[in-house]
Order: C-alpha cells, then sequence, then structure tokens
C-alpha cells in the first residue's frame, strides 16, 4: 500500500505544489494557447497526461536497466526522446487506423506528445530519483497540473476579457502574460523555491 501513497503523494506535489507549468515553464505555451481554445482542452489535456503518464513509466523502467543507468544526461535525453517519438508513432497509428481522425487531431497528438513538459518528466525521474511508483505519480500529477494550469489560465482570460476597467494597451496578450507570470511567481513561492537562486 506504500506504493500508492507513494504515487499519490508525488501526484499532488506535482500538481499542486510544483506544477511545472507554471513553476518551470514547461508547456507553457501550449497551456496558453489551450486556455484560448475551450473545444480542444480535454482532447488535448487528456494527450498530455496520457504521453506523461506513459513516457515516465517507459523511461524510468530503462533507468533500471544497469547498462542505461551509467550513460551520461546527453545519452539519457536521446533515449527519452527515443521512446516519446516511438510513443507518437505508435499512438498516432492506433488512433489513425481505429479512429479515422481528421489532420486537426492527429497535429494536436504531435503538440501533446511533443511538448516540453511531456519531455521533461523522464528527465525530471531520473533527477529525483524517484521510485517506480512515484515516478508514475509524476506522470500523472503532471498530467492534470497541465489540465489544472489551463484551467487557471481560461479562467483569468475571462475575467481579464470581462474587465471594462482594463487600460487598452493592456488588453489582449499583454494582460495574459501578466497574469500567467504572478500565476508562476505564485508557484514559485509555494515550491519554496526563491526567484534569484
Amino acid at each position: 500500500m506504500s506504493w500508492f501513497f507513494s504515487l499519490l503523494n508525488a501526484a499532488l506535489y506535482i500538481t499542486f505544489i510544483q506544477n511545472l507549468v507554471f513553476s518551470g515553464g514547461y508547456g507553457a505555451s501550449e497551456a496558453v494557447r489551450m486556455a484560448t481554445k475551450p473545444r480542444r482542452l480535454a482532447a488535448f489535456s487528456i494527450m498530455v497526461a496520457y504521453f506523461s503518464v506513459l513516457s515516465a513509466v517507459i523511461c524510468r523502467a530503462l533507468d533500471f536497466i544497469v547498462q542505461i543507468d551509467r550513460l551520461n544526461l546527453a545519452i539519457h535525453s536521446a533515449i527519452f526522446g527515443g521512446v516519446l517519438v516511438a510513443l507518437y508513432l505508435v499512438t498516432v497509428l492506433a488512433v489513425k487506423f481505429v479512429f479515422k481522425p481528421g489532420r486537426k487531431f492527429l497535429s494536436m497528438i504531435g503538440m501533446a506528445a511533443l511538448n516540453t513538459l511531456v519531455f521533461a518528466i523522464p528527465l525530471l525521474n531520473r533527477r529525483l530519483g524517484n521510485t517506480f511508483a512515484a515516478s508514475i505519480g509524476i506522470g500523472v500529477g503532471s498530467g492534470i497540473a497541465f489540465i489544472f494550469a489551463i484551467s487557471l489560465i481560461s479562467i483569468g482570460l475571462k475575467r481579464i476579457e470581462s474587465n471594462p476597467n482594463l487600460p487598452q494597451a493592456f488588453k489582449g496578450a499583454p494582460a495574459m502574460f501578466l497574469y500567467v507570470a504572478l500565476l508562476s511567481m505564485a508557484f514559485t513561492g509555494f515550491s519554496g523555491t526563491s526567484l534569484f537562486a
């Protein structure tokens, strides 16, 4: 049962305290883009969660192989990148033959799979030396954290757009960037790290 608590602890930590979108900037551009397109929000978020969990599981399993574990960071990055590309290709082929989706959906799978957030998960697990259960928790938490981040950005954008007192010079992208920057500072404070370290 301790594996379950390890998984849950890692997922909650990544979701609410060390939200990688806000505190690390991983996948932030896609989060902002998806917040402006609520119709694609659910599908994209689910795909990010899917790729985060699978890449965390496969890459952590590879780290248990002694020969791979001894390799340097650059080679690990290449191996983890190869795992993501392989996951992407397998997923696209499976989805293409089973569901026959359109081009937009297939391109969305690519954006989700090759997102910097998804690529950071295996590297983070390796750096922290997480157990297998914690690695899965980091993957699950990262997917949930992405959904949480998009939801916060989407809510903020709606509030900003409906504010009649907002100066004309700040409407649109400037207000959005300021809002995301404030959220990032708040999450950096939650994580207990210094902005100037």
